[in-house]
This record gives structure tokens, C-alpha cells and sequence, in this order.
């Protein structure tokens, strides 16, 4: 097996480096203890020797002095005394060399005869008596032990220098036999090194050839088999491998061609215009609507500039753009037609939630653009024509109430009241829908200006103060400091706060609090907020609550469903936005997004 000869060809050189190891761990510990042994106690030896000769110097200069003096020795005598017979004590201890022993019994002889000199001294009787017996007992006793100091430093120091040659030359000894047993053991490892990698490498070669060829679409050369260990496994599992790629290549191409051939035919049964582009924004794929959309505006591999800048805003944030609005269609000509198209961008993500593309269809909605105008247009027209016999009936009922026609009834009185109210209420459903047929069509007809968002919620606040009063509610007004103006209609945006400020009124339990409130978005834009304690709009209901005449299903509340609506379109007139935030039983927030102008 592989995992053997790799082993055994490992062997030899593992066995001469551990031969060589246990040698030097050896050689070193002799060493080390040799060492320990000399050097330590040689220079231990100078060490005290050096002492000696310092302490003995001191003590002469000490009799010297007291050869003069008449009060005897002195504290310094004594001290130096102490120590010199303290260190004459050790050094018998540290004799190691030959000859080092009888120097130290003739230093301990010498300072025996020493001491006896010193005694002689203080017997001696006068000045000249005591230089006497210094200058022929004493100074040749210091100088015969100053000899034998030097003498046992200078044999220690040769013990020393003799100690490191030694070193160097078991140093030089095995520096070489290892430096031998490693070059035995590389020429031995490179050997077999060779032979394994011959016997390694060359099935390797073939795989790594085969692989390539692979690579290239060559599926029909099969590596050979030279061996039956894991190389050789090796190469039977690829041949197996390879040949069961062939096979799913086979049957992929097949599955890939049919689902490529059913895309573009189910793309091309697609009347309305596909585009599908890449994370750079440009074009890879158009169905045959699209090429032809592509060539009659002369594109060049990218969407139309509105278009394009909406689909780069989807690739950025990842947010599908699904506009449910004909206010969002687009208008372009195709083959000299005049077609509106509804565009709906659909980020493309794969497994990993990773974005890859877009997808940009342009439904076609000239038809349903075309219809829904013709629906404005009637009614508005009927909204028009009904308006002018309604104010002729409410004027009728308002005579009659006023009894300049003769007297009436109580019972007549209530009916007539009873008309008068659903008339009036008629009537302001009617203007409704006319100035949202307006606001539909485009004919808003603002008249802007700037104005503080702190001004506009003082204004409503002043307005609808009597209303929240008489409703038993508390409104708070708060507005952020320091907001940058907005450019509004100030008729036509007060319609929108105070058909938001009556719905609050309107779904608020007694003794609750509405919120009017002013703040500034991320982008820099002013958001006005509406916030009430009412029962809130149902999850379902909230897409669909600024739609003409829809109400929340289970209201008591009355209404005709056209308030919101109308608030939608003038806030739209204003390019901003309106919203809703709400849960059930939390209450609900509905808010207007207007944008800044710089003063």
C-alpha cells in the first residue's frame, strides 16, 4: 500500500537522526556535568584565592601600622582577621587539581606561623622591636602566602582555559559526526525519495493529463491502472467518474436544450414586452414584444431613462417595484401607435438569496388606461349633470322648511328635514367626485407656496379644535424644531389634513388623545402624522383603504368611502406620498410625506 512504502522510505533517515539525537543528549549531559564540575569549582577557587590575597593585604597594612601605634589592634585588624580565616576554611573544600592541595596546606602552615608572628609582636617592647620582628617573621610570611595564592589562581585558570579547549574540541567532534550522519541520511532519503516519486508522480501525471482532457471535452481517454494500491484506486474511481459524467452530460444537454427551447416559447407566447437584466443593468434577454419595444425606441441594450432609473433603484435595495396605479404607466410609440405600458420590476435572487438580475415586464394597459378615462370622463358628467336639478330640489326643500309656502306639519316638517339632510349629503358626495375626477385627469391646479409645517399644523389645529372639544377628545400638536418648508396649496392640503383629522375624530373612543405630529424622514423630506386610539384597520383592508368607496367591512361609521381617496390624489398632485400604519386594536396612524424646498 501506498501509506507503507511511504513509511518505509521514512525509516532510514527517521533512524539515523534519532541515533544521532540520543548521542548528542548524551554527550551534551557528560559535558554538562563535566563542565558543572571543573569550571565551577576552578573558579570557585580563584574567587577565594582572590579574597585571600585582598584580606592578607589589609591584614599587613594593618601590622604595619601597629608597629607604630601603641594602642594595639584595631576593629579594621579584627574584621579583616575574621574573614581571611573564613575564607582560608573554604578553600580546602574546592581542591580539585594535583599540587592544588599541598599549596593549601602550606597557606594553612604559613598563616599558623603567621599568627605566632603576631604574637610575638604584641610581646615585643617598643617601636624598634616590633618593626623587628615585622620586617623577619611577619613580611616574609605574607609574602610567602601571596605566593601561594597566585599560585592556586593561576593552576585554577589553566584548569579553566584547558576546560574550554576541551569543550571545543567535543564541540568540533560532534558538529562533524553529525553533519556526517545527516548527509548519510539525506543521500539515503533522496534515493528513496526518488524512487517513491517516480512510482507517485507518474500516475499523478496521467490523472492530472486526463483531467485536462476532461476538461476539454475529451471523455474517452481513460487513465491507466499501474498499481492496486490507493493510486490505483484512485485512477478506477476517476475512470468510473468519468464515464458517468459522459452519461449526465448527456442527459443534461438534452434537459437544458428542452428547458431553454420551453422558455423562449413560453417567453414568446408573452404579448406584453420582457426584459431580464444583469446586477450592471443591461439587457440579456428580451422576448420578441421586447426586441420589437427595443427597436422602435432605438435602444441600445438598456431600458428607457425612466425605466432604467427605477430598475437600478430595484438592484440597489432589492425591493420589487409593483405599482398599482395607471398614474405610474409609461407612454411610447410603438410601429406608430401610441401605447401605454405598466411596468412591474421583480428582483431576481438565486438559492442563496443572492440578487443576480431583474426582471422588467411592461404590461400593456392602453386598453384598460382608455377605459378608465372614459369612466372618469362619466362620471364626472354625470356627477355635472346631477348637480344642477339636486341644487334645484335642495333649494325647493330649504323654501319649504322655511314655510314661506305655508305652514307644515310636524310630521311633514321631519320628512322635508330628512330630505334636506340626504340631499346635502348628495351634494357633497357629487362635488367630491368631481374635484376627484379633476384630480384624476390631471387638472389639480394648485396654487403653491412655501410654508412652515409647524404654520400648517397650527392652522388645523385652530380649525378642528372645536370638533375634537365637542367629541370629548384631547389633540396634542408637536412639530420638530428647526423643519425645512414645503411648497403646498394651502386650500388643497388643509382638505387632506382635515378629512385625516376627521376620520380620527370620527373612530376615537371618548377621552382619547389624537396625535398631530411633524418630523423629518432620513431623506430629508417632512412627514406628517396622524395618530389615533381607535380600533384599528385590519392587515387585509390597508392596501385597499384609499380606494374610492371602499369601506373597512363591519364599520358602523358612516361615509361615503370617497375622503381618503381624494386625500390620495391631492398629496399625489403634490409628489408625495400618503400611507397607513395600523393594527387591530392599536390603533391608527395615517401619515403624508411632503417634500422639502430650500428656502
Amino acid at each position: 500500500m501506498l501509506r507503507t512504502r511511504l513509511f518505509l522510505n521514512l525509516v532510514p533517515f527517521v533512524v539515523i537522526l534519532m541515533a544521532i539525537g540520543v548521542y548528542a543528549i548524551a554527550l551534551l549531559a557528560r559535558l554538562a556535568g563535566n563542565v558543572d564540575v571543573t569550571v565551577t569549582e576552578n573558579y570557585g577557587s580563584i574567587i577565594t584565592a582572590q579574597a585571600l590575597q585582598l584580606s592578607l593585604g589589609g591584614l599587613e597594612r594593618e601590622v604595619w601600622v601597629s608597629t607604630t601605634a601603641t594602642n594595639g589592634a584595631n576593629d579594621d585588624f579584627s574584621r579583616l582577621r575574621k574573614r581571611f580565616e573564613n575564607d582560608l576554611a573554604s578553600l580546602p573544600k574546592t581542591t580539585s587539581l594535583p599540587g592544588e592541595r599541598e599549596l593549601n596546606e602550606q597557606l594553612a602552615a604559613n598563616y599558623h606561623a603567621f599568627q605566632a608572628a603576631l604574637s610575638a609582636l604584641k610581646s615585643a617592647s617598643g617601636p624598634e622591636a616590633r618593626r623587628k620582628v615585622h620586617q623577619q617573621q611577619i613580611l616574609p610570611l605574607v609574602l610567602s602566602m601571596n605566593a601561594a595564592l597566585e599560585k592556586i589562581r593561576a593552576l585554577n585558570s589553566k584548569a579553566v582555559l584547558t576546560t574550554s579547549d576541551h569543550i571545543r574540541k567535543i564541540n568540533r567532534d560532534v558538529t562533524r559526526l553529525m553533519v556526517i550522519g545527516i548527509a548519510v541520511a539525506l543521500v539515503i532519503s533522496a534515493y528513496a525519495c526518488y524512487q517513491l516519486s517516480r512510482s507517485i508522480l507518474q500516475p499523478i501525471r496521467l490523472l492530472t493529463r486526463a483531467t485536462a482532457e476532461l476538461g476539454a471535452g475529451n471523455w474517452d481517454r481513460p487513465v491507466p491502472v499501474l498499481s492496486s494500491d490507493e493510486l490505483g484506486e484512485l485512477a478506477l474511481a476517476f475512470n468510473k467518474m468519468a464515464a458517468q459524467l459522459q452519461e449526465y452530460r448527456h442527459s443534461t444537454t438534452e434537459e437544458i436544450v428542452r428547458l431553454h427551447r420551453t422558455m423562449e416559447t413560453t417567453l414568446a407566447s408573452f404579448p406584453d414586452p420582457i426584459f431580464v437584466l444583469n446586477k450592471e443593468g443591461r439587457v440579456e434577454l428580451a422576448n420578441p414584444a421586447a426586441t420589437d419595444l427595443a427597436a422602435s425606441l432605438q435602444l441600445d441594450g438598456v431600458l428607457p431613462e425612466r425605466l432604467d432609473g427605477v430598475a437600478r433603484k430595484v438592484l440597489e435595495s432589492g425591493d420589487n417595484f409593483l405599482p398599482h396605479s395607471f398614474n405610474e404607466a409609461v407612454f411610447y410609440r410603438v410601429n406608430g401607435a401610441g401605447k401605454f405600458f405598466l411596468p412591474r420590476i421583480l428582483a431576481m435572487r438565486d438559492k442563496q438569496e443572492v440578487l443576480f438580475g431583474v426582471a422588467v415586464v411592461l404590461y400593456d394597459v392602453t386598453r384598460f388606461r382608455l377605459l378608465d378615462a372614459a369612466k372618469t370622463n362619466l362620471v364626472g358628467t354625470v356627477s355635472h349633470e346631477l348637480k344642477t336639478p339636486l341644487t334645484s330640489v335642495r333649494m325647493a326643500l330649504h323654501l319649504l322648511l322655511e314655510k314661506t309656502t305655508g305652514s307644515l306639519s310636524p310630521k311633514q316638517s321631519e320628512l322635508l328635514a330628512v330630505a334636506r339632510d340626504d340631499t346635502e349629503r348628495l351634494l357633497r358626495i357629487l362635488n367630491d367626485l368631481l374635484d376627484l375626477t379633476k384630480l384624476e385627469e390631471g387638472h389639480a391646479d394648485l396654487h403653491k407656496e412655501k410654508v412652515a409645517p409647524a404654520e400648517l399644523l397650527q392652522t388645523v389645529l385652530e380649525e378642528m379644535g372645536d370638533q375634537v372639544s365637542a367629541k370629548g377628545l384631547k389633540m396634542n400638536c408637536a412639530a420638530e424644531p428647526d423643519l425645512p418648508t414645503v411648497a403646498v396649496d394651502r386650500q388643497r392640503i388643509r382638505h387632506v389634513f382635515v378629512n385625516l383629522l376627521t376620520n380620527a375624530i370620527k373612530h376615537s373612543p371618548a377621552g382619547g388623545e389624537i396625535l398631530l405630529r411633524a418630523t423629518l424622514t432620513a431623506d430629508r423630506s417632512v412627514q406628517f402624522a396622524v395618530s389615533d386610539q381607535g380600533p384599528g384597520i385590519p392587515e387585509q383592508h390597508q392596501l385597499r383603504i384609499f380606494d374610492r368607496f371602499f369601506r373597512v367591512p363591519g364599520q358602523t361609521k358612516t361615509g361615503a368611502g370617497l375622503g381618503l381617496s381624494i386625500a390620495r390624489e391631492i398629496t399625489v398632485a403634490h409628489k408625495g406620498r400618503i400611507g397607513v400604519r395600523s393594527s387591530l386594536g392599536g390603533g391608527s396612524t395615517f401619515y403624508v410625506i411632503l417634500n422639502a424646498v430650500e428656502d
